[in-house]
């Protein structure tokens, strides 16, 4: 095995273990902030929900959401329109899906990593109220590192359709699923 392809292994591991634990950490910040919530309506003494609850949570789908739609991209369990790419000879349906993973490219480059990037930096200033520690900044900063994943990803994609024979292709512009 080569070290690209360890490297490439190591990070799609390291992706899977950072969604993992940032759905078990939304999957307890919202519990705890029901159960805080639910204990102060039986208990009115005890001030109120637990106050950083609601802003982590939404924090963690943030993270969950750009993360995972990287890991969905490496797994090939997206979106896509396979029905007419079918239909198509195989040569052309190779051609399609290399145009597909050119057009998954520039738009993640440009809405992922340029815009995310950007949206990130002019947020860094604004401090969450109830963790002062984090910014929103900090919070979008998972668009342009989920954007560079899910780019690797397209481009070994195309090198996967480039080195594919045309008939056995069954070409997948999307999903499998």
């Amino acid at each position: 095995m080569g070290v690209l392809k360890l490297i490439r292994n190591g990070s799609v591991k390291m992706l899977e273990i950072l969604v993992i634990t940032l759905v078990a950490a939304l999957t307890i910040t919202v519990l705890w902030g029901v159960f805080t919530r639910f204990m102060t309506e039986l208990f009115p003494f005890i001030g109120g929900q637990a106050e950083y609850t609601e802003e982590l949570a939404r924090m963690l789908l943030v993270w969950v959401s750009t993360f995972g739609a990287a890991l969905a991209f490496d797994r090939k369990v997206h979106l896509g329109v396979d029905f007419f790419v079918a239909k198509l000879h195989p040569d052309a349906a190779k051609l399609v899906a290399v145009i597909v993973q050119l057009i998954v490219i520039a738009l993640i480059v440009i809405v992922f990593i340029i815009g995310g990037f950007g949206l990130a930096m002019g947020q860094m200033s604004q401090v969450l109220t109830t963790m002062s520690f984090l910014t929103r900044g900090m919070i979008y900063m998972s668009l342009p590192i989920s954007g560079l994943f899910i780019v690797l990803f397209s481009v070994e994609n195309i090198i996967e359709i480039h080195k594919a024979p045309v008939e056995p292709l069954n070409v997948e512009v999307g999903s499998e699923g």
